[in-house]
């Protein structure tokens, strides 16, 4: 059956009890009213997420100093300046009443390694400094304020999604429980009838006994990007879009719990991940189930819902195909940096699988499993990866003009941000890497290079 266009899907008042998504905000002196939530993320959490953004920034500068990318070194600077202002803006505009997103027994320096927590905050920040940065694609198409909306639904969603993965990833839940936990928050945030307490009944149902420690903050999360995606410019009309991939997002977490104990079921994983869509028919299914693990393409629709005008469905549709293989390869790097570590934790993750796929599909458990992963092994893994980022950089600029050069920029950064736990000590990797992916992007940067050196040229002289 044909799928149906998103047009025929939005939200119109009296074809659906949802109408007017808009109304609820307006609603007052109802017991958890939309409009008494916080919405502000505290001044530390940013101050954090500046410091990863600059870090992570200038990691990435400095490859320019190994790899030939045909774009200057300025332009990569100027994003990364421009997602610092406007973290530093969104800073200096808290007034009164914050979220505050770090845990309360955190080390102040437990940032870049791993913590014995619930939820592995520093991590789960530094991909969120990662998420800012895709605003840079559509920050002239927006309000300054509504910049900084898009800005802050991300970066609490995707502290949802980290909470999310990191609970399942260490509680104890069923493949129905997991599901049922990641749509009842990541459905909720959407969700124009919300009512705060009944979110909250469910989940402390929901939860392991010993995560609810974790209740309030998912709570003002939730009610956080509710808030903000009702108020949106078009956030009506991207609303089933953004239920689809978060259909798309639990599912992929759920059928986790086939990869680790005492759940393992790498037979059933195969059998389901073999069914879901791809683009092209050459993706494996351990390729097919990647991209249902990371959540940039719905980073890209939280920026459209803030757009000053409509999205065309022209723009939807490509942008959608182009990030399908992005959140491919996200998927795919963090976890070839993290095959030993999820071995450790009884975790066969999906890059140990495309390594050791025969071995592992026969394997009932992981006790006592030690793979002899060769650096040939890697380095076919990393490129299959790369022809990933090749296509995802070929559909997202055919035919489109790219001034400020944003598709180069976030190809190069999404394996630093994905990476960056090995800065510093395993440089081989991503170096490896960037060679690969090296001449798609001067491929596409050459057609778009010109417009980018004027605007260089205009900034530099009106400063």
């Amino acid at each position: 059956m044909p799928r149906r266009s998103v047009p025929s899907l939005r939200i119109r008042r009296g074809n659906d009890r949802r109408t007017a998504l808009t109304d609820l905000g307006a609603r007052e002196g109802e017991q958890g009213a939309i409009r008494l939530v916080v919405v502000d993320i505290g001044p530390e959490d940013l101050e954090l997420l500046t410091k990863f953004v600059l870090r992570l920034g200038g990691y990435a500068e400095g490859l320019f100093d190994y790899h030939h990318f045909d774009f200057p070194k300025a332009i990569l600077k100027g994003h990364i300046d421009s997602v610092r202002g406007d973290l530093d803006g969104m800073r200096g505009a808290v007034r009164g009443s914050a979220l505050t997103l770090r845990p309360p027994n955190l080390a102040q320096d437990a940032v870049w390694e791993e913590a014995d927590e619930a939820w592995n905050y520093g991590q789960t920040l530094r991909f969120a400094a990662g998420t800012t940065m895709i605003a840079q694609r559509y920050r002239d198409r927006m309000s300054p304020e509504n910049l900084r909306k898009a800005l802050t639904a991300k970066i609490l969603h995707h502290c949802q999604a980290g909470l999310l993965d990191d609970l399942i990833d260490t509680g104890r839940y069923t493949f129905i429980e997991a599901k049922d936990l990641y749509h009842h928050c990541l459905a909720s945030m959407i969700d124009p009838d919300f009512e705060i307490n009944t979110f909250r009944k469910e989940l402390a149902l929901s939860l392991n006994q010993e995560q609810l420690s974790m209740f309030d903050l998912m709570t003002n999360i939730t009610s956080a990007f509710n808030k903000l995606f009702l108020e949106s410019p078009n956030g009506q009309d991207l609303f089933y879009e953004m239920v689809r991939i978060d259909e798309r997002l639990l599912l992929g977490q759920a059928l986790t719990m086939f990869q680790k104990q005492p759940t393992m079921d790498l037979q059933k994983l195969k059998r389901i991940s073999s069914s879901l869509s791809a683009p092209d028919p050459d993706l494996k299914w351990h390729e097919r189930i990647s991209q249902c693990l990371s959540g940039a393409s719905y980073y890209n629709l939280v920026d459209m819902c803030f757009l000053s005008e409509p999205v065309s469905q022209r723009e939807l549709r490509t942008t959608l195909e182009a990030w399908f293989y992005y959140d491919l390869v996200i998927t795919q790097l963090n976890h070839i940096v993290g095959v030993h570590k999820d071995l450790r934790a009884g975790i066969a993750n999906l890059s140990l699988i495309a390594m050791r796929e025969n071995e592992v599909l026969g394997l009932g458990s992981l006790h006592g499993y030690t793979p002899s992963l060769t650096v040939r092994d890697y380095e076919e893994q990393l490129g299959r990866i790369a022809e990933f980022s090749r296509r995802a950089l070929s559909i997202a600029t055919e035919g489109e003009e790219d001034p400020q050069l944003f598709y180069p920029f976030i190809t190069l950064m999404i394996p630093v941000v994905m990476m960056a736990d090995w800065i510093g000590n395993r440089d081989d990797m991503i170096h490896r890497y960037l060679q690969l992916i090296a001449p798609e992007v001067r491929r596409v940067t050459a057609a778009s290079l010109p417009a980018a050196l004027d605007a260089i040229r205009v900034a530099t002289e009106a400063r």
